[in-house]
């Protein structure tokens, strides 16, 4: 949500026109970060090694399509249920959470 920039279309006031091209990693040096665009998993590895090396901000560009999902992931991010709660229904819900958790794959 709010990530996909788009011209307004007919003067309707909503954003639902084309696609408005934006140069993340051109806004990025223009604000003194230090860039790079990468595509392939390899290049990002490279690119993360070199970022921990640098002393000033560094921006790592990375092309996505926001409509494209893992399969089987509902969401995009991980919303946590609350740790610490008198409710019975949210413990039994952050047991399974944690549970569920020690399942999830990384990548990287």
């Amino acid at each position: 949500m709010g990530t996909e920039y788009r011209y307004r279309r007919n003067g309707n006031g909503k954003y639902d026109g084309d696609l408005l091209p934006v140069d993340f990693e051109a806004n990025a040096a223009s604000l003194g970060a230090l860039t790079c665009r990468v595509r392939t998993g390899v290049e990002l590895k490279a690119a993360l090694i070199a970022a921990r090396k640098q002393s000033r901000t560094s921006v790592i560009v990375i092309e996505t399509a926001y409509d494209e999902s893992v399969p089987g992931y509902e969401s995009w991010w991980d919303v946590p249920i609350a740790e610490v709660s008198d409710n019975d229904a949210v413990k039994t819900a952050r047991t399974k959470y944690d549970e569920a958790r020690k399942k999830e794959r990384y990548f990287f």
